[in-house]
């Protein structure tokens, strides 16, 4: 599962996607990284990672960023500084619920994940980096589709998954953040084409860092 790929395309912005964040994930996230051509991108320069199998521990928690997978990803991101910075996970499907609950922002002080549609999940980065290691300025992205090795004809039957509707949904947002030449376009298109998202990702930025954060 490990990966690494570097496109440099000209000037613009500076990418950095991350897959295999904790646990098993890289076998999902390697599938979507290997799926990007070079007409996907815009200019700038391109550093895409996928680590192998790790030890799972919630970013939403001080001990994974002291982990070994942990510190590796805080030093690409002090290396790189990148302009836009995006982690592709996985989930179990049974997890669906729980992870897009407001109990888990009871709990953990953590908002839930917001539903893009085809079971397809999206929010920011872990509360934990996202104001130490960027700026406001930056556009940070968590992908979550349900784990390929974990589903089942019998699972997808029972929670309504269509994997290409999924995979197509997924893929749409991976592109667009691939392909935008700047925050103010990503922007843009977020309002655009998922207004109702964008609305509900303020919200959830205001309770965690305050009034007039970005969603991203």
């Amino acid at each position: 599962m490990s990966y690494f790929r570097y496109i440099d395309n000209g000037r613009g912005p500076t990418k950095l996607f991350i897959g295999g964040v904790h646990g098993n994930e890289g076998i999902t996230s390697l599938k979507f990284l290997k799926r990007i051509n070079f007409e996907d991108l815009s200019p700038g320069q391109f550093y895409f990672y996928n680590f192998d199998k790790t030890d799972y521990i919630s970013t939403i928690k001080k001990e994974y960023y002291e982990s070994e997978i942990g510190s590796r990803i805080l030093d690409l991101i002090r290396y790189f500084e990148p302009d836009f910075y995006t982690e592709l996970h996985c989930y179990d499907l049974k997890n669906y619920g729980k992870l897009t609950s407001m109990e888990r922002y009871r709990k953990t002080g953590i908002p839930p994940l917001i539903k893009l549609g085809n079971h397809v999940l999206v929010s920011s980065v872990s509360p934990l980096i996202r104001m130490t290691y960027f700026s406001t300025d930056t556009v940070c992205k968590t992908l979550e589709f349900p784990c390929f090795e974990k589903l089942t004809p019998e699972i997808a039957e029972k929670y309504g998954f269509n994997e290409d509707s999924a995979i197509k949904t997924y893929e749409n947002l991976l592109k667009l953040i691939l392909k935008s030449p700047s925050r103010e376009y990503f922007e843009s298109e977020m309002m655009k084409h998922h207004k109702e998202q964008v609305m509900l990702a303020m919200k959830y930025a205001e309770k965690v860092f305050g009034k007039d954060f970005p969603p991203y």
